[in-house]
């Protein structure tokens, strides 16, 4: 290699270290976990729930464990009322503040209930109404 390319090749690692250090200085977004929330289903299932946003909050997603230990990922999506995640493909996980419910997608592509009336674990059932889908 000749002069004319080492200093390129130096230069290139001086760029990278300077461009590196500038993409891990702060301001780099990052994940922040919520609490994991266990809720008690009307039929004594448990769904355990575990709530993210990004640091900068342009998105929140939960990650759900339903009772056959299937874990889905889902991001939060548009809601007239509590909160919604759904991938649109398989599962949506609704809530409303102690309350949650969800849907799957039967085999004509219909959205179901599946996990009714699930309440967040410890709390009385009288504390708020569930929330249902018509």
């Amino acid at each position: 290699m000749n002069h004319k390319g080492i200093w390129v090749v130096v230069g290139i690692l001086v760029m990278t270290f300077f461009c590196g250090s500038a993409l891990a200085a702060p301001g780099r977004l990052s994940v922040a976990a919520g609490k994991a929330v266990t809720y008690v289903c009307d039929n004594g299932d448990r769904i355990l729930a575990t709530y993210y946003q990004l640091s900068d909050g342009s998105l929140s997603f939960v990650k759900v464990r339903l009772p056959d230990a299937k874990e889905h990922t889902l991001p939060q999506a548009l809601s007239a009322s509590g909160s919604r995640y759904t991938d649109e493909r398989e599962l949506v996980w609704w809530i409303k503040g102690d309350a949650a419910f969800a849907e799957v997608r039967d085999a004509g592509g219909e959205w179901k209930p599946k996990y009714r009336d699930c309440r967040v674990a410890g709390e009385g059932r009288g504390s708020r109404k569930a929330v249902r889908r018509p």
